[in-house]
């Protein structure tokens, strides 16, 4: 018997480190030997060793089992407001706010609420895959709109003026980027709210990296602008945070209609972020473990500079970012593109880096580096 499956199952690729990660398994078979990954950007500091006590407790609570009902809870709603507050200088309201199963749950669902077939919205190339795959799931159009090295890889307003149509509903932007690093000032987004306000669109604003950040720079929120709930909506992850990756934790704010209709959808597809899950965000939130967070960026630093000193000696050129899990590397003159660069990276030396060209056209001829990886055999590898 012959199974019918979708036919939206051709609209959009297979995620690429799904395909990477069967890739490894081949590798590792073959070589005998176990890879330095170094595609993956999995945050691997354990968490803090308070918020895991604390977690024991709340998963043993009389409550912990049942059904979590949609939303957030008074105690998750009261501290994220109160974060929001104190980091940013931001007041939100009870219906501007709504917990996630990660950020990626926003990045998956959102295109539903917001676009019918055929709707396009301005996507950064290169830029994060979940931005453009669930589009492509429901028929939308993402436009690619390039970041590219000789405008420091920053939204060009000129680039977007072009791309934008009566079919625009909405605009991805991400800043700490993935997969560049590159970050963003208030001063630099203020005109992306004049630009969505002019057009009748949306931002979606991806600011999971937003306390992964070196050197004294510190991430704005988008709506630290005026008038920007008028149409922004922000993405926000307490995996890169405080390294609850595997919890799959999130939140988004901002627009109280965008953050309603996400919702409706999400009532559709899951039943809430667990309670424990949501108590431990909130205690997390409202007690911050200073110098468990000074550890984490200090270790992510430290191993950013050695892996940056390392894959020089393979002819990559890089800038230093200011923020985010990765360095964006330019591979040699001399390699032939980037897919065959860490193809044959891979195969010789059995290190992984991931092709440029994953996270778009734009991203040929470089390739992503994590930084959050186990290095400490790296010197076996170069």
């Amino acid at each position: 018997m012959i199974i019918r499956l979708s036919k939206r199952l051709e609209q959009f690729p297979e995620y690429i480190f799904t395909r990477l990660n069967r890739t490894i398994a081949e590798v590792e078979k073959a070589s005998g030997r176990k890879v330095l990954n170094l595609g993956m950007g999995t945050p691997d500091v354990p968490p803090s060793a308070e918020y895991l006590a604390k977690l024991g407790e709340f998963v043993k609570s009389p409550e912990a089992p049942l059904y979590p009902g949609y939303g957030a809870s008074r105690e998750f709603r009261e501290a994220l407001q109160a974060w929001y507050k104190t980091r940013f200088n931001v007041t939100l309201a009870p219906d501007e706010l709504y917990p996630l199963l990660g950020a990626k749950d926003g990045t998956g669902h959102l295109p539903l609420a917001l676009l019918d077939e055929g709707d396009e919205i301005l996507t950064p190339d290169p830029g994060y895959p979940g931005f453009s795959g669930p589009v492509g799931m429901i028929g939308a159009v993402p436009v690619y709109y390039r970041l590219t090295e000789a405008n420091d890889f920053k939204i060009d307003i000129a680039e977007l003026e072009k791309k934008v149509t009566k079919k625009t509903k909405g605009i991805w932007v991400n800043f700490p980027s993935n997969p560049t690093g590159q970050v963003a000032t208030l001063e630099e987004l203020r005109p992306l709210v004049a630009f969505a306000k002019k057009h009748g669109i949306c931002i979606l604003y991806d600011n999971a990296y937003a306390e992964i950040t070196f050197g004294g720079y510190k991430a704005p929120s988008i709506l630290e602008i005026e008038g920007a709930k008028d149409v922004a909506v922000e993405l926000g992850s307490f995996s890169k945070m405080y390294s609850f990756a595997g919890f799959r934790m999130g939140w988004i704010v901002g627009n109280r209609d965008i953050v309603a209709a996400l919702a409706k959808v999400k009532s559709q597809t899951d039943s809430g972020l667990s309670t424990p899950l949501q108590k431990l965000g909130a205690y997390a939130l409202s007690h911050p473990d200073a110098e468990w967070s000074k550890e984490m960026l200090k270790s992510y630093e430290e191993r950013r500079d050695i892996i940056g000193k390392h894959i020089a000696k393979l002819g990559l050129t890089f800038a230093v970012p200011k923020g985010g899990l990765y360095l964006w590397a330019k591979i040699p003159e001399s390699a032939k593109d980037s897919e065959t660069f860490c193809a044959e990276l891979l195969t010789k030396k059995q290190i992984v880096l991931t092709p440029g060209t994953a996270f778009g056209a734009s991203g040929e001829r470089y390739v992503r580096v994590s930084i959050c990886a186990n290095i400490d055999k790296i010197d076996e590898y170069f």
